[in-house]
């Protein structure tokens, strides 16, 4: 069957066209292809493959131009694609090019020739950071299928179920019911230089009259006590909420929330009177570009929506203006009110931690929910 293609083989090597084809369905399409337009049916008895994946095969090539609309070989796109591919006739031992320091991007080089592993380390320290570059091929917050998967490692490197396992392993792709996504490697967020001071300082505004979000200021301390001076706002939080809430905790609650800009502490103002506060606290290292959510308010202001209604308008400014890929937001399971506002907000379950928090030496499990960039946008 892949006889008519022998000629195409002398202008593209074996290499390039495994490349182009990624699989040998793949493979036995672009073959058969050769001698004229594909039949999905006839081809599935032939090679005793699924029709399925015969017709995902042929999809898959014509969306790279491979193969024409009826199914024939475009032999030219093809030569265009070995063209465009490396020969793997040099480049090892050159730095690698990304967000490496210098010592590791000479390391990088000594495995790594023209984009693709020619090597796996052998010692822990160097794979990691070998598996970590390919993991960076991979958009945060989208999900993928195994095969998926698959194809664009074995862009990369032949033993795509060795690398696939060494990401998981290291914490830089997680699975669950056929699916793949990243949850570690660097984060470059975009550059925000251009956001001026003054913009950072503005208010957010939210879908509900009289409701905004105000970025912390030191003249706020007295507001800020009076509104967090009541026992049962911090009942289900963190012991960094005291009570009674005093001038010295204010303080030092200021000083985390005032110290960066664009600020990531916000206060909720409803009707010009200090209601509450949400905020998010960003993750560094592999979960860059990741960020845990939380929030609070008066009880006075409690079952009017209010906080579902800055929780919203938090998480569109942090995906729309600050670059963030995922946040996420835990929260004890006795505490139903917050996992709505989570719910409404438009955040989705993700798992339950069992004896995940101590709190007045209760265990409570802990109620795990999470939005990516591409859930937010599809939102």
């Amino acid at each position: 069957m892949l006889s008519a293609l022998a000629e195409l083989v002398a202008e593209v090597t074996s290499l390039s066209l495994l490349r182009a084809v990624l699989d040998p369905v793949r493979l036995a399409v672009l073959g058969a292809s050769a001698t004229g337009p594909v039949d999905i049916t006839e081809l599935s008895v032939t090679l005793n493959v699924p029709r399925g994946d015969i017709a995902r095969a042929v999809g898959d090539l014509r969306s790279s131009g491979l193969l024409r609309p009826d199914g024939s070989l475009d032999t030219e796109a093809l030569r265009t694609v070995a063209r465009s591919l490396p020969d793997g006739s040099g480049g090892k031992g050159e730095p690698v090019e990304g967000p490496w320091t210098e010592e590791e991007a000479q390391m990088l080089g000594r495995f790594f020739a023209e984009g693709r592993l020619v090597e796996i380390p052998s010692t822990a320290k160097k794979r990691r950071l070998v598996v970590e570059k390919i993991a960076l091929e991979f958009e945060p917050g989208r999900r993928y299928s195994e095969r998926e998967v698959n194809l664009a490692i074995q862009l990369i490197h032949d033993d795509y179920a060795s690398v696939r396992r060494y990401m998981i392993d290291e914490g830089f792709m997680d699975r669950a019911d056929g699916a793949y996504w990243r949850t570690g490697g660097r984060y470059t967020f975009p550059d925000s230089t251009d956001q001026s001071d003054e913009r950072d300082r503005l208010p957010i505004a939210t879908e509900r009259s009289g409701v905004v979000l105000r970025p912390y200021e030191w003249g706020m301390i007295d507001e800020l006590i009076e509104a967090a001076n009541d026992e049962r706002i911090p009942v289900y939080m963190g012991e960094q909420f005291s009570t009674p809430y005093t001038r010295q905790a204010a303080e030092s609650w200021l000083e985390i929330a005032t110290g960066s800009l664009p600020p990531l502490q916000y206060a909720i103002y409803v009707d010009d009177t200090f209601a509450g506060g949400v905020g998010a606290f960003l993750f560094k290292a592999e979960n860059t570009g990741v960020a845990e959510i939380g929030w609070w308010l008066n009880p006075q202001f409690w079952g009017k929506g209010i906080t579902t209604t800055a929780v919203q308008a938090f998480i569109d400014e942090m995906f729309e203006h600050r670059g963030l890929e995922r946040l996420w937001a835990p929260v004890m399971e006795p505490n139903v009110a917050s996992a709505r506002v989570a719910e409404k907000a438009g955040m989705l379950l993700e798992g339950i931690a069992p004896s995940m928090y101590v709190k007045d030496g209760v265990r409570m499990d802990g109620v795990h929910f999470g939005l990516t960039r591409n859930q937010w946008a599809d939102r």
